[in-house]
């Protein structure tokens, strides 16, 4: 071969490597290509959406969930680490990226510890609510910022939204200063709160007019609970919890029909069943919708923020259980309700997120509990409380109850003064439960204090008393924290609507919730291993290119490999 020929061969053979070679490095490019800098991101959160639910289900899934499975990142063993696995701090975590133990959210309720009255996790006197003088909300209590004061702080005409069923569960994802946070009032369709020198009128902009259309609607055709899955019929029977017989059915025997008008005269009837209905999540959603429209969320050039937290599958767990046709059927409602809902986001045509996950899981009640090979009973906690007090007032010779609380949390009584007495009552207090057969462990402040958790440890290996460590706030939570026995169900149900089912415990069925992050024309993976929900705001960070502030979690790899994303946040 002559020289040139070998010149010209060579040269070839070099093209068509380079080109192999880019079309290798371009196809290997082509999934980070997919994800694109979001400017709509919305975190969806499906109160008491357990890992066990979501999983439990997954073959029956058709429409949004399956998509969600299908095409996107899913983490089906994400943590809620933390013991205090209740719907204020279990939010709390979704979007600041810490445990309660720094967000300050211990619990739904805590107590004053110089007063000893409830304080309620979003009660907050600068943020008066139209039409509710004795029910201020807001985010007060909230000790760190969250994703949304992060983005707004970077990019100043950012947008954020948060809509719920709950108050608590759409003011502790918004955060400090969201352009809207909206809840909803059985008698006043959805509302929100005032910050001083806010216009009420313009606060409630986004809403009024779908309250309007929403109650004119009703008023012509009253909601109802209409069937999605036939076959969860067959999950159909009557059964005994406590002293409350239940006719499980769909729809629920209490659910109006539809030939009466709806009226706001209506409300009591309202709170006793739309609430624990798929009725409540559709309107959520509706309004999901409605907002993304009128505020033309992600159409700017900064990215927005809307927050969604889906209340009724909480409501209708703790009304009729996991495992009833009521529960079934919720589960078809919302994988039909949240596919319409991508189906709007796809159709924005802009860079848009979705996170799905939940702010705790849940076990079913102690009665169905104890029929599938697990020990389960129900635990009197008034019961537990006047023993316990009695017990120590004899000991002490106190003519007062030295502790008060309830539940995980309890409290030496701010009427116990004295250090060596309130050291007394904690050692006698701590032995007694450790006594009762309902009791497991014991935790004292001064231990929880002294807990360091190691920043890589798996969520799933905590021991016991550091899941209550990242609960712990030294101001808020109580001077004893409790685990009862696991499976167990608190109190005895008398009446309809009491509820049969609870959660609130340290154990892995109450922390343990699906994550999934899906964006149109995803691919995705499933990644079994331990994750938490605190890893979802630095993740978010990472992808909008902002820098966060101290945080619990970690930046998640959604393109399945390390990403340039994740390794500017480290």
């Amino acid at each position: 071969m002559k020289s040139s020929e070998l010149v010209r061969w060579m040269r070839h053979a070099f093209m068509v490597l380079a080109g192999v070679s880019a079309a290798f490095m371009a196809s290997a490019a082509a999934p980070e290509d997919t994800l694109k800098t979001p400017q709509l991101i919305v975190v969806m959160s499906i109160d008491q959406f357990g890992a066990a639910l979501f999983n439990q289900h997954r073959a029956s899934y058709r429409q949004g969930l399956l998509r969600l499975i299908e095409q996107g990142v899913v983490f089906p063993e994400a943590y809620q680490s933390h013991a205090a696995t209740e719907t204020c701090p279990g939010h709390s975590t979704l979007l600041s990226g810490r445990h309660p133990s720094a967000t300050g959210v211990v619990a739904n309720h805590w107590r004053d510890r110089v007063t000893g009255a409830p304080v309620y996790c979003v009660y907050d006197v600068t943020h008066p609510v139209p039409g509710r003088p004795d029910s201020p909300r807001g985010p007060a209590h909230l000790k760190v910022s969250v994703f949304g004061e992060w983005l707004k702080q970077a990019n100043p005409a950012s947008r954020v939204f948060g809509i719920s069923g709950k108050d608590r569960a759409a003011i502790a994802m918004t955060g400090h200063h969201p352009d809207g946070v909206f809840w909803w009032d059985d008698e006043r369709g959805f509302t929100t709160s005032v910050p001083a020198g806010s216009d009420e009128r313009a606060r409630l902009e986004g809403v009024s007019s779908f309250n309007r259309q929403l109650f004119d609607s009703w008023s012509k055709k009253t909601p109802t609970w209409d069937i999605a899955d036939a076959k969860c019929l067959a999950h159909a029977e009557t059964r005994q919890y406590g002293a409350l017989t239940i006719h499980h059915q769909v729809p629920p025997l209490n659910s109006p029909s539809s030939t009466g008008p709806f009226s706001l005269e209506h409300a009591p009837s309202v709170q006793r069943w739309l609430r624990a209905s798929p009725v409540l999540d559709q309107a959520t959603l509706d309004l999901a919708a409605e907002l993304i429209t009128h505020y033309h969320l992600g159409q700017s050039t900064a990215p927005d923020l809307l927050t969604i937290s889906l209340s009724a599958t909480d409501y209708i767990g703790h009304r009729y259980g996991l495992q009833g046709p009521e529960m079934c059927d919720q589960i078809a409602h919302l994988d039909q309700s949240i596919g319409h809902f991508m189906d709007v986001l796809k159709n924005l045509n802009v860079p848009t997120l979705l996170v799905m996950t939940a702010d705790h899981g849940s076990v079913d009640a102690a009665e169905q509990v104890a029929e599938h090979a697990v020990p389960a009973d129900r635990i009197d906690l008034t019961a537990l409380m006047g023993q316990l007090n009695s017990e120590l007032r004899k000991a002490l010779r106190l003519d007062i109850d030295p502790i008060i609380g309830d539940g995980q949390q309890l409290y030496i009584s701010p009427k116990i003064v004295l250090p060596t007495m309130r050291q007394r009552v904690s050692l006698l207090a701590t032995k007694a439960l450790r006594q009762m057969p309902q009791v497991v462990d014991v935790f004292t402040s001064a231990q929880l204090a002294q807990i360091q958790i190691p920043h890589d440890k798996p969520a799933n290996e905590l021991t016991l008393a550091e899941r209550f460590a990242e609960s712990f706030d030294a101001t808020r939570s109580g001077d004893l924290s409790v685990a009862y026995k696991a499976y167990a169900s608190f109190g005895f149900p008398k009446s309809p609507g009491d509820a049969i089912a609870e959660h609130g415990s340290p154990w892995n069925y109450d922390r343990r919730v699906p994550l999934v992050f899906w964006w149109p024309g995803s691919t995705g993976f499933e990644q079994s291993l331990p994750v938490e929900t605190v890893d979802i705001a630095p993740t978010l960070a990472a992808l909008v290119g902002i820098k966060t502030p101290p945080v619990d979690g970690r930046c998640l790899e959604l393109q399945g490999k390390i990403s340039h994303r994740c390794l500017s946040t480290r």
